[in-house]
Formats: C-alpha cells, sequence, structure tokens
C-alpha cells in the first residue's frame, strides 16, 4: 500500500485547490504546480487585461501545445532509433556473413 503524503494547497487564479500527491509522486505535483502558477504569474503580467478565464484557457493550450510537441519530438526520437539499429544489425550480418 503506498502512503499518501501532506496535501498540497495553493492558489491559481483565484482557485483554492488542494492535492494529495501519493508518495512516490509529490515531487511531480509540486513541480506541476509550480509550471502552471509560473505560466499564469508570466502571462498576467505580460497581459494585465486579460481575464482570469482567458489566462486559465490560454495556459492550458500552452502546456497542452508543448505537451504534443515534446511526444511528436519522443516518437520521431523513438523512430530514428529503430532506423539506426535495424542499419547497425544490417551492417553487423553483412559483416558476419
Amino acid at each position: 500500500m503506498t502512503q499518501k503524503s501532506q496535501d498540497i494547497e495553493f492558489n491559481v487564479l483565484g482557485c483554492k485547490v488542494r492535492h494529495r500527491p501519493d508518495e512516490n509522486n509529490s515531487h511531480m505535483a509540486k513541480a506541476v504546480i509550480d509550471l502552471v502558477l509560473t505560466e499564469v504569474n508570466q502571462l498576467k503580467a505580460s497581459r494585465p487585461t486579460l481575464r482570469d478565464t482567458d489566462v486559465a484557457v490560454l495556459v492550458a493550450l500552452k502546456i497542452a501545445t508543448e505537451k504534443f510537441q515534446l511526444e511528436d519530438e519522443y516518437r520521431n526520437n523513438i523512430f530514428k532509433l529503430e532506423e539506426a539499429l535495424e542499419t547497425a544489425l544490417q551492417t553487423t550480418s553483412a559483416i558476419a556473413n
């Protein structure tokens, strides 16, 4: 059974949120919260006239875009690795024969 760590309380755009990560991901949970708060604060500082709902949507879109870009990059790197391994296997087979 996984132990629960202490609740993490934070405020994003006036919404009080409490999160109780399990012991294995408390560091990640804090990093995610810090990322969201940083993005919100940067956007509000650069565009102070935006409504909080607009800020929330723009931050969500930015983080989602970054997530998909990373997944795409990861997938492309896996394909390149597979191609390099296939080439290496073919070269090794050719040398062995």
